[in-house]
């Protein structure tokens, strides 16, 4: 069946009524009339409802695929929390991009095979799909003014829509300091691993670590709803991560194996696991300040909401002992 026919458009009242009448949500905490204004003002269906997979429904009888004893304030609370880590991952992402940045050019400041160039364009001979990358940020009013000045480009017009397309022809006047400067989160941790690896240096972390904090980053910077993933599933952690939560002793081995199969939780650990290794000084104090409010102050504030689901209350007792051991 179409999702045309069984997925029409619904305004957020008939929308309130189907989540009542159909999906047996309840409106006890806020009633239907602020419930509709929410969804039309604030946050519509889809990303308020997606967190209600986190909730059992009835297997049988007159109330068959109807969940149990979910309220919709549950699931409003969940997409302002959600919305709170989304904000405060963006920023420990960007002090962990910081920090690594400032890595890779120590490490090649004090490079004396290199002169900071010809590592660029080791790089980028090598990583076509970057250079694709920079050209489609040579327009950007944030970093195409440094591309247009320190790589050749030549501009041609597309014979169909006419418009101006910007090729990178030459990048052997591109130095590394600069290049940083360019690059996509996920191109600068190859750029790292590039370099890293021809000099025989390991990382700061497993590139497996690196690249679930990237996927992270990745999904808030999006504003994607992260925590509707909390249930277990099937993501297999790398040993490095395995090990980081092993160390935590209040964590057993059975929670540990359980957790980590959830790809929320998963990202989670990797990410403060990684901010642990790399970031430091006064930016940490402060993030952690934010950590621990968000944490300990913010999320517990409707814990009545949420003490009879399994899968919440586990997730957040596990994810508060991550934190105390590394932050």
């Amino acid at each position: 069946m179409s999702y045309k026919i069984s997925k029409p458009k619904l305004s957020p009242s008939d929308i309130v009524a189907k989540m009542r009448d159909e999906k047996g949500i309840k409106f006890n905490i806020i009633n239907e009339i602020n419930a509709t204004t929410f969804l039309s003002d604030h946050n519509n269906y889809l990303r308020t409802a997606c967190y209600r997979v986190l909730y059992p429904k009835y297997q049988a009888g007159p109330n068959k695929g109807k969940y149990i004893d979910l309220d919709f304030s549950y699931l409003k609370e969940l997409s302002i929390i959600d919305m709170h880590y989304r904000f405060l991952v963006k920023k420990m992402c960007s002090d962990i991009e910081h920090s690594l940045c400032m890595k890779l050019l120590k490490q090649i400041d004090n490079d004396t095979t290199t002169d900071g160039y010809d590592i660029v364009n080791q790089f980028l001979t090598k990583h076509n799909y970057v250079i694709n990358n920079l050209e489609r940020s040579i327009s950007s009013p944030h970093t195409g003014d440094l591309i247009k000045k320190y790589f050749s480009i030549s501009i041609s017009t597309d014979p169909v829509t006419g418009k101006s397309i910007s090729h990178i022809t030459a990048y052997d006047d591109c130095p590394a300091w600069v290049l940083v400067e360019c690059l996509t989160f996920g191109d600068l941790l190859e750029f790292y691993s590039f370099y890293n690896s021809s000099r025989s240096i390991p990382l700061p972390a497993k590139w497996s670590t690196l690249n679930l904090v990237r996927s992270l980053r990745n999904g808030a910077s999006h504003d994607a709803c992260l925590l509707c993933h909390l249930a277990s599933g099937t993501s297999i952690p790398s040993s490095e991560i395995i090990n980081a939560i092993k160390a935590i002793g209040s964590i057993s081995r059975s929670q540990r194996q359980k957790k980590l199969s959830s790809r929320t939780l998963l990202e989670f650990s990797a990410l403060i696991y990684l901010y642990n290794l790399v970031v430091h000084n006064e930016v940490r104090h402060h993030r952690t300040l934010e950590l621990h409010n968000l944490f300990f102050t913010r999320i517990p504030r409707e814990k009545v909401f949420f003490a009879t689901n399994d899968v919440i209350t586990t997730s957040y007792k596990f994810c508060c002992k991550v934190i105390n051991y590394y932050l």
